[in-house]
């Protein structure tokens, strides 16, 4: 009765790049991203979709994006901080 789909819904949405409000269609790949897609029936781009919208389920995944701040040590090296000590050293500069 409450089985899962073996295919996530497909979502009607808006690209949220230059503001035009493309219309996409955007299926979840299962790996944190999705495949996207141009909306046919979308009145702002008919079907048509720029190469930042066709890009845009490559985003979704938390693989290599910035999680937590990090400040750059002397001998060039990253080192996880906290809020408070990055605001700190924003102020200062």
């Amino acid at each position: 009765m409450n089985a899962l789909s073996p295919r996530p819904p497909t979502v009607r949405t808006t690209c949220p790049y230059c503001g035009v409000g493309c219309g996409v269609l955007a299926q979840p790949d299962g790996r944190g991203g999705a495949v996207i897609t141009a909306d046919p029936a979308h009145p702002a781009n008919l079907g048509r979709i720029c190469s930042k919208g066709s890009a845009l389920g490559e985003t979704l995944g938390l693989s290599g994006r910035l999680l937590h701040p990090m400040l750059r040590q002397p001998e060039g090296s990253l080192e996880r901080a906290d809020w408070e000590l990055v605001s700190g050293a924003l102020r200062r500069l």
